[in-house]
């Protein structure tokens, strides 16, 4: 599978902020058949990151209800993060974000190098 690029920054429907991105395949919302569990080999950030996830919701969650496996997860698969174990990924945190109507609802994901954070 291989997400296309619609315009300069943007793979798929994931935006890419940082890391080297040439030629990743970065759209977190593909399906996951073909059952690859390994760390990818070459990844847009190729050291310990930390990943915000923010959702944008007209109905906000309980606290407890908020999950980002399976968007992380993706990240691995697309080839953005090696891997989602602690020494790849130092903190993952969530926040949620009300809307008001349903065209405003997304959820956003940000990574950011443990070395560019301060």
């Amino acid at each position: 599978m291989k997400a296309t690029k619609y315009r300069r920054g943007y793979y798929g429907t994931a935006r890419i902020l940082g890391g080297n991105t040439a030629g990743k395949v970065t759209n977190v919302e593909q399906a996951t058949v073909d059952g690859r569990d390994r760390a990818c080999e070459d990844p847009a950030f190729d050291s310990q990151v930390d990943i915000r996830i923010v959702s944008h919701r007209t109905r906000l969650a309980d606290a407890d209800g908020i999950s980002g496996k399976a968007a992380i997860d993706g990240l691995v698969y697309a080839g953005v993060i090696r891997d989602d174990s602690p020494k790849e990924v130092r903190e993952v945190s969530y926040s949620q974000i009300k809307v008001k109507n349903k065209n405003e609802e997304k959820t956003v994901i940000q990574i950011r190098r443990v070395s560019d954070a301060k």
